[in-house]
């Protein structure tokens, strides 16, 4: 993600609610339940905002993380999760390409990894780096990884008419098809699972085959 997205979400940080946008806030409730959080789970959310999401499962886990490219973002974060008094949820910045930069995950033994309507700022070989990220970092002691994001399960032209709905500007997102998501896997052992919210939004499970 370059510096247009970072000073986007910068400018945005302050007056940013997830809820007001309807198949970002499913996805996000959808994340959530499917990342089936444990007390002595260590999360990491990638593109985590004001980190809403990871300061909820914070409250049945052990640890959380919250990396974002925004400034911003993790100001706000930070703010947030010292008004909800949780102590066990940490905010740093970090990118796709380097979510370890202030903070070094591979000490942390992260148990499940999650992302929300952010890996689509990512050009499919950006998606796939980035995906390799996650196990690389995660190591042994990864389980899950938890995407919700656009997505293509069908021809996106035939829903022009709800791009602005579904949260999607073809001049500065790049969706892949599910197909292309799962093809990024395919050289990891996990098992992945699709989970169709609107025909261009969804959810990816992939969970670490026995």
């Amino acid at each position: 993600m370059d510096h247009t997205v970072k000073n986007r979400f910068d400018n945005a940080s302050k007056a940013y609610v997830t809820e007001k946008y309807f198949w970002r806030y499913q996805s996000a409730c959808l994340v959530s339940k499917l990342v089936c959080p444990e007390v002595s789970d260590i999360i990491l959310d990638i593109g985590c905002g004001t980190g809403k999401q990871i300061i909820e499962l914070s409250g049945s886990v052990k640890l959380c993380i919250g990396i974002d490219i925004s400034d911003g973002m993790v100001g706000q974060a930070v703010e947030n999760a010292l008004n909800e008094n949780r102590d066990n949820v940490k905010f740093y910045t970090g990118t796709f390409d380097e979510p370890e930069r202030n903070i070094n995950l591979m000490e942390m033994q992260l148990t499940k990894i999650i992302s929300n309507y952010a890996l689509h700022h990512l050009n499919l070989k950006e998606k796939q780096h980035a995906i390799t990220k996650m196990v690389d970092i995660g190591g042994q002691s990864l389980q899950t990884i938890v995407i919700g994001d656009l997505m293509f399960f069908e021809n996106p032209l035939r829903y022009k008419d709800e791009f602005n709905a579904v949260g999607y500007g073809p001049g500065s997102d790049t969706p892949s098809t599910v197909e292309e998501l799962i093809e990024c896997f395919a050289n990891f052992p996990f098992k992945v699972e699709m989970h169709k919210l609107h025909p261009l939004a969804g959810v990816l499970v992939a969970n670490r085959r026995p």
